[in-house]
């Protein structure tokens, strides 16, 4: 028997876990881990950071109650649906300027809705025609950000880096006081460890630019968009992997050309 999105409450689709002081996981319990992203929500003594929305068919805003909601800051870490979901149910909503086109007419090409969401995703019996044509709602950006932009929540702040690569737009998000990294999918403890380059706006020449921008950054932990946490040397090594990994692709086509 099929179920419907609508039959769920927030608090059954969502579940949170405080992670450190003030920092938040917040997942969509059904969705796979890979296919699901984490969402950050940071609370401040001025403002709340929500990183991330997730799919948007269940309501976020009311798993966050008023309280948070009303004083929050949404950045999306960039425009894939998986991120932007629940977007529309907040005020204050910020990305780079890159994808704010985007977020403010969504469509299943340029969100990859099509062909990244599937039902099998949901580990519970969803109809599938309310899988595949679930539409991310329009909601355009408040703020646009750019590379050294500053989220200020008055007792913390995070710098916006931009890293292309992923998605024209990708960000991510550095608390300097205590090296603390929300990775969005640029930097992540899956397979390779970064996001996908096989999207339609996927580079990976800027891929390897922003990776060797980005590998000597003090990271002590960090807060990716998909699968768990980890360490600052864990970090690296993902970086360092990828930059490795490129560096041969390109040696072997040097050859390849030469011996043509």
């Amino acid at each position: 028997m099929f179920r419907s999105f609508s039959e769920f409450t927030s608090e059954q689709w969502y579940h949170s876990e405080r992670v450190d002081e003030n920092i938040w996981k917040i997942r969509e319990t059904f969705i796979s881990e890979g296919h699901g992203c984490n969402m950050w929500l940071v609370r401040g003594r001025d403002r709340n950071l929500l990183f991330d929305t997730g799919f948007g068919y269940v309501s976020l805003r009311s798993f966050l109650g008023e309280e948070v909601s009303r004083n929050v800051d949404v950045v999306s870490s960039h425009s894939h649906c998986d991120h932007i979901g629940c977007n529309h149910e907040f005020e204050c909503r910020c990305v780079h300027s890159a994808e704010a086109s985007v977020l403010a007419d969504p469509t299943p090409a340029n969100t990859i809705y099509d062909p990244y969401a599937v039902p099998e995703m949901i580990a519970v019996s969803i109809d599938p025609l309310e899988v595949r044509n679930h539409a991310i709602r329009p909601a355009a950006p408040t703020r646009l950000l750019e590379d050294g932009a500053v989220i200020d929540l008055g007792d913390r702040a995070l710098e916006v880096l931009h890293v292309p690569g992923h998605s024209p737009g990708s960000i991510m998000l550095y608390d300097h006081r205590d090296r603390i990294l929300f990775s969005g999918d640029v930097v992540h403890n899956g397979s390779r460890g970064i996001g996908r380059t096989s999207w339609y706006s996927a580079d990976e020449d800027q891929y390897l630019a922003s990776c060797e921008r980005i590998r000597d950054l003090p990271v002590q932990t960090c807060h990716a968009g998909h699968f768990a946490s980890f360490d600052g040397k864990r970090y690296r090594q993902i970086v360092e992997e990828f930059i490795v990994w490129r560096q041969v692709i390109a040696a072997n086509a040097e050859r390849s050309n030469k011996s043509s």
